[in-house]
This record gives structure tokens, sequence and C-alpha cells, in this order.
């Protein structure tokens, strides 16, 4: 009984260690169902969102959570935001959350950018932890307009933090969004959005008043982005994901910048590596088996003056008259 309990307890432990934040569905077509507690592997988010759309998925996910009631009816359109900072964020309304093992959403949301642009179904990615390219993507599917900065709030100051600042304005562009959702320049299918309180935790402390603060104004803005979704189709799934990984990250803040690689993605691999890693491994153990045993036939074998090695190398070889 001791050891039982002794191996629920490091299960638990192991579970707290990997767990890295939500994945929640807080609006979803009547056509998608979610259902179920099944934790989900952050590495499966763009599968899911991908799925939900009716296109087919290559890979070795068994998460029992979506579930597709009219396969003819899909969602049209998906809607995710992506908060990196917090475990955990504040959601108003009938919103379904499941835990997210691991801290692969981010790179998960880069595989699903990417498989839709080869698809060329249009998707707008606004990534503000890089955040001038953010605005630049913002301002290609939203237009050249002023998007002012959320109000300060008692412990978020602009004046005195630059990341305050940078997050005030973040806020800012997801409400203009929310006021512009339905006349976007740029139709989109999907739209992505990735912001990130790391520096209001690095200015003011993880546990801060300013951290709260910030996950208020988060949720805040979602809910009116939300409430636009709503109002614009009732055929858009609305997702939000939180990642908190402090130790992965500031093993990530170390590492020296790369020219050829900016923003630090990890290499994408498609369904096909498997195999061909496979093929090339056992190729090479067949390949060195056969050249061993080659090698060791000639060198067992006998010099005798029969063999070709004799005829070969003997200084007094023989003519035919």
């Amino acid at each position: 009984m001791k050891m039982l309990q002794n191996v629920v307890i490091f299960s638990l432990f192991i579970a707290a260690i990997h767990a890295a934040g939500e994945f929640t569905v807080l609006n979803s077509p009547k056509a998608i169902s979610f259902k179920g507690n099944d934790p989900l592997n952050s590495r499966y988010v763009g599968d899911v969102l991908y799925a939900a759309m009716g296109n087919a998925v290559v890979g070795d996910s068994d998460w029992s959570g979506l579930t597709i009631n009219d396969p003819f009816n899909l969602a049209k359109g998906v809607i995710a935001v992506h908060v990196e900072g917090l475990s955990h964020v504040t959601s108003a309304g009938n919103a379904k959350s499941y835990e997210l093992v691991g801290s692969h959403t981010g790179q998960s949301l880069n595989a699903l950018a990417a498989e839709l642009e080869a698809a060329n179904e249009p998707v707008c990615d606004i990534n503000f932890d890089q955040y001038d390219e953010g605005v630049q993507a913002f301002k290609a599917c939203f237009g050249e307009f002023e998007s002012p900065a959320a109000k300060p709030t008692k412990h978020l100051n602009p004046t005195l933090h630059n990341a305050d600042k940078q997050f005030l304005q973040e806020i800012g562009f997801i409400n203009s969004a929310s006021e512009n959702l339905a006349e976007m320049l740029k139709p989109s299918n999907v739209l992505i959005i990735r912001l990130s309180v790391d520096g209001i935790a690095k200015a003011h402390g993880e546990k801060s008043v300013a951290v709260d603060e910030a996950n208020k104004l988060i949720s805040a803005a979602i809910g009116r982005l939300l409430a636009a979704a709503q109002k614009s189709s009732d055929s858009v799934l609305f997702v939000l994901s939180t990642d908190k990984d402090a130790n992965s990250r500031s093993k990530r803040d170390t590492l020296q910048a790369d020219d050829t690689n900016p923003f630090n993605l990890a290499e994408y691999y498609n369904e096909d590596y498997p195999v061909i890693f496979n093929i090339i491994l056992w190729f090479m153990v067949i390949f060195g088996l056969s050249l061993l045993a080659i090698c060791y036939a000639i060198g067992a074998m006998d010099p005798g003056r029969d063999s070709i090695i004799y005829r070969m190398t003997s200084t007094r070889m023989k003519k035919d008259n």
C-alpha cells in the first residue's frame, strides 16, 4: 500500500512538471463538440484546429476530446489566441478547458500556419512575441489605422517599464481587431494572435499584482474578440491556449542569435521523415556488416599457389608461348 501511494505521488509530480498550460474552447460550431477531460499534448494543438476545419490529419495523436458531429458543416473559421507566461487566463461563458502537456504550442501553431499557407488557404498569424513583425502582420490583415494602447493600470506603468508599454499596445491591437474583425482587408479563415507576459513578469515579478492586472486585461480583450467573432459568424471555432514554462524559456534566452533563423524556430519534419530515417539507418547497418564479412573473408583467404592473390602478386608469372 505504501509503494502504491509513492507511485501515485510520483505520477502526480511528473504530471505537474510537464503541465504547462491550458487549452480552452470558448466557442465552437454545432458540428463540433469537445468532451472529456483527457490532457492534450501541446504538440497536437495545431492538428486539433486543422481537423476541426475538415482536413485530414497525419499523426499519432489519440486525443479523444474532439468529436465531429456533422462532417459537412465544420468550422468555417478558426481564431486562436496563445498567451505565453501564464498558466491560466480567466474566461467567461461556457468554456471547456483541457490541460496542456508540454511547451510546444508555439511550434504547433507554426506548423499549422505553414501547412495552411502551403495549401493556399488564407491565414493571418500575428505574433507579438516579435513585436515589430507582429505589428506589420496586424496591418497586413486589418489595414493601416490607429490602434490606441490600452489604458494604464495601477501597477502597469508604460512610462517606467518598456515591457508594460509594449503589452498595453498589444492589448490595444487586439481591441482594434475586435472592432474590425468583420471588415478584415485580408480575408482569412484562420486568425492566430500570440502575446506574452514574460516581460512584465521579469520587470515586476512572476507573482506580482502587475501580472494579475495583465491577466485581467487579456481576459477582457479576449472577451471582446469572442463577442465580435460570435456576431460575425456562428461557425467560428475560438480557442485560447496558455503556456507557462519558465525553465525552458530561460534556457532559450541564453542562446546566441542566429542570422539564418532569427525566430529560433524548431526544425519541422514531415510525415516521411521516419520512413527515410529507417531506410538509411538499416541500409548503413547491413552495409557495415557486409563490409566486415568481406574483409574477414579476404583476411582468412589461403595465399597458396592456387589462389588469385598468388597469381596477381607473383613476380615470376609464366608467359604463354
